[in-house]
């Protein structure tokens, strides 16, 4: 923030009677600095500069036990013609590509969104206490000058990546920051009276790989993992609407890359308008934070947007207890993140080698399966052959060889008195011998006479 360094935090034993601000602020100008102390405790929970005639309506702590920043704190400042700014210091989420989703987090999974996302959400919802509805009708520079200086503030969030994981001598760089920052101003329709509305938001976060976060045994975890994740898409093992919307991520991860490179990319590395690419095995911890919901009516939004919103964003400082003791717990918390992790690896680990193990278990069985096959198979085989060698070799194999031969060169085979074997050609019905040997053959019942004998037929 842009306020002094020495800037007082006021105590909540000067509240005033409304329960959060002081009745005799110190005056900068036309400025005057209030405490914001929680309504419930009395604890003072930030210090901001405000316009004169603008006070501290409500502040309050939450501790919702997220990753990146257990503590939220949320203050309330009201204006003199019925204007109200609603701040709350941040909200955190993590997105997770299809391997990471399996990994435990206390934060809320939710998609990344841009900051215009962002501020639409806020809108709808300040919209919705109001019974009414928000339309975007101009966008503008965060309110804060030292929030737009996007390089100084990359830098920052890539710092504090860094030291998120500066636990017990572990470090990481993580792969990709990003830092959006932007004010959209909003038409209410439907409400009561008539409203208007502006949303100042920064989106902040940054992505790190659980191969990164395990070491090089987790990368090749990672690896494997995304390979067991792309056989069972292309092999049909993953089917159904699962295997559908991750072949479609798939395909659009696939045609990304290439068009990635062309676009502008002055948001952390993602193009504008497009949503973060997050790998298989990839974590995306991000946040809204300071963020500013501003409701006035018609005709009092310029001038609250530039005088009191401009003023609380560049000067709202957190009571630095409270930073502390956020600090202290987001420690904890990444600590707590990076066992799980290392679990979830481990455990990824051990189900990949029993996974492998029973692989190379099915093969063997399936090996020794198909060599028995061809073992009976060569049996059989050599069994068939034997037999039809012994068959060959028969007479009525070959008895039926030489009547195809026969057929072939046109000839029957006849027995003499002696016992020998003579052809005479198939044109002859009959065959006949005489004394001397001579054989020949007649037809139509023809018989040669005296001195001749008939044959038999083989």
């Amino acid at each position: 923030m842009d306020a002094p360094a020495d800037a007082p935090v006021e105590t909540a034993g000067v509240a005033s009677s409304r329960g959060a601000a002081t009745t005799d602020a110190p005056h900068i100008g036309d400025l005057e600095l209030h405490a914001a102390c929680d309504t419930s405790g009395g604890q003072a929970l930030a210090q901001v500069t405000l316009p004169r005639g603008w006070h501290i309506e409500e502040a309050h702590l939450e501790r919702s036990g997220s990753f990146d920043c257990p503590i939220s704190v949320g203050v309330t400042a009201a204006g003199p013609m019925g204007e109200r700014i609603m701040y709350r210091s941040e909200l955190c989420y993590v997105d997770a590509g299809a391997v990471a989703k399996r990994i435990p987090t206390q934060t809320e999974r939710k998609v990344f969104v841009h900051v215009e996302a962002a501020c639409d959400e806020l809108a709808q919802a300040c919209a919705a206490r109001l019974g009414a509805r928000a339309e975007v009708v101009a966008e503008q520079p965060y309110p804060s000058s030292a929030a737009v200086d996007i390089e100084r503030e990359r830098a920052r969030v890539k710092r504090e990546a860094a030291n998120d994981f500066a636990i017990e001598g572990f470090s990481m760089e993580p792969s990709d920051v990003v830092y959006e920052c932007r004010m959209r101003r909003y038409r209410l329709t439907g409400a009561p009276v008539p409203t208007e509305l502006a949303v100042a938001a920064k989106v902040e976060g940054y992505m790190f790989s659980i191969g990164g976060v395990a070491g090089s045994m987790g990368k090749g975890v990672a690896a494997g993992a995304e390979a067991l994740l792309g056989a069972g898409l292309s092999s049909g093992l993953i089917g159904g609407v699962l295997g559908k919307r991750l072949r479609e991520r798939q395909a659009a991860a696939a045609a990304g890359q290439g068009v990635a490179q062309e676009q502008p990319t002055g948001r952390g590395g993602c193009p504008d308008g497009a949503s973060f690419e997050l790998g298989a095995a990839d974590l995306l911890q991000w946040r809204i934070r300071d963020s500013f919901c501003l409701v006035a009516p018609e005709g009092r939004l310029d001038e609250a947007a530039s005088t009191a919103l401009a003023s609380m964003a560049s000067t709202l400082r957190l009571n630095p207890a409270i930073a502390r003791e956020a600090s202290a717990q987001k420690q904890q918390m990444v600590l707590e993140q990076r066992q799980r992790t290392q679990m979830n690896i481990a455990q990824q680990q051990q189900q990949f080698a029993a996974w492998q193990q029973m692989h190379a278990s099915q093969r063997a069985a399936f090996d020794s399966y198909q060599q028995a096959w061809f073992d009976r198979s060569d049996r059989q085989h050599a069994a068939n052959m034997a037999a039809s060698a012994a068959n060959f070799s028969s007479a009525g194999v070959g008895t039926g060889t030489a009547s195809y031969s026969d057929a072939i060169r046109g000839v029957n085979h006849y027995t003499r008195p002696d016992g020998t074997d003579v052809e005479v050609s198939v044109m002859a019905d009959q065959a006949w011998v005489n004394g001397s040997g001579d054989v020949i053959g007649t037809r139509d019942g023809f018989e040669p006479g005296f001195g001749w004998t008939e044959l038999p037929r083989q």
